[in-house]
């Protein structure tokens, strides 16, 4: 199943960003994928208190995933380039 194109530009932003720590920021992140329902416990209109540390804990996950996905795609790179290194001479 191909990734939403919103969870891949937040795993980018996670790769270069750290996952903050400070309510304010992390419900700010939250809200700009629209991810702050799946963290509040009342869905009506967004209300309620962010549970800080079950989204943190999320977000570094997608964080480590982001960081496995460029190792892959980095090393797919190299190898690419080596293999055709190797038919140019």
């Amino acid at each position: 199943m191909p990734e939403k194109p919103v969870k891949r530009r937040l795993k980018l932003i996670l790769l270069f960003r750290s996952v903050p720590n400070d309510a304010i920021k992390l419900r700010e992140l939250l809200e700009r994928f629209g991810l702050l329902e799946r963290f509040t416990p009342y869905v009506s209109g967004g209300r309620g208190a962010v549970r800080g540390e079950e989204a943190t804990e999320w977000l570094k996950e997608q964080r480590n995933e982001a960081i496995a996905e460029a190792t892959l795609i980095v090393s797919a790179i190299a190898m690419v380039a080596a293999i055709v290194a190797a038919v140019r001479s």
